[in-house]
């Protein structure tokens, strides 16, 4: 049996198309993120050591008073080139072809510092994503663990009733790295 087929009889949901769109997702939500300096509303999708990556990076930025623009950001192709099967976890690695502008500006004057911000960059980028063997079936409806109440995580995986935050690592795929 294949790691696609063990993949697919342990997650009996999992199909390559919402896959990829996930992904797709995940990417630009995050981008989006660095650029708001705000990485709350994708924490849940993340490992630990990317958010912390993307943390510092977005505190760099605020300690020059910078904001880092991914403007027209897109992704014109995505592939996955491996899936394996680990003792606790499936992990699946996929290739991006990302487009967009990139550049730097201040943030009190808006004005322009650095990179390029007339010609879109064109960058192949490798993302991991991993799933717990055993992962707790979700609902279609997502429910807050601390008080019971429907939730969007794809808004901001934090429950607007009670704060709790929907730790999608028990769930669903969570991003473990990314060579940007």
């Amino acid at each position: 049996m294949s790691v696609l087929d063990n993949l697919i009889k342990e997650d009996v949901n999992f199909s390559e198309a919402k896959f990829k769109a996930k992904v797709d997702n995940v990417f630009i939500q995050t981008y989006t993120a660095v650029m708001k300096q705000d990485l709350q509303k994708v924490k849940h999708f993340l490992s630990n050591e990317v958010y912390e990556k993307y943390n510092k990076k977005i505190q760099n930025l605020q300690n020059k008073n910078q904001i880092q623009i991914y403007d027209e950001l897109n992704v014109s192709d995505t592939n996955i080139i491996n899936i394996s099967e680990l003792e606790d976890k499936f992990v699946i690695e996929v290739s991006l072809l990302t487009k967009y502008l990139d550049y730097i500006i201040a943030k009190d004057t808006r004005k322009y510092i650095s990179g390029d911000k007339e010609c879109r960059v064109e960058k192949r980028l490798k993302l991991t994503f991993s799933k717990i063997k055993n992962a707790k079936q979700q609902q279609a409806a997502r429910v807050c663990p601390g008080c019971g109440a429907n939730m969007d995580i794809n808004k901001s995986g934090v429950c607007e009733y009670c704060g709790t935050i929907y730790t999608l690592k028990e769930y669903d795929w969570i991003l473990d790295s990314i060579n940007d």
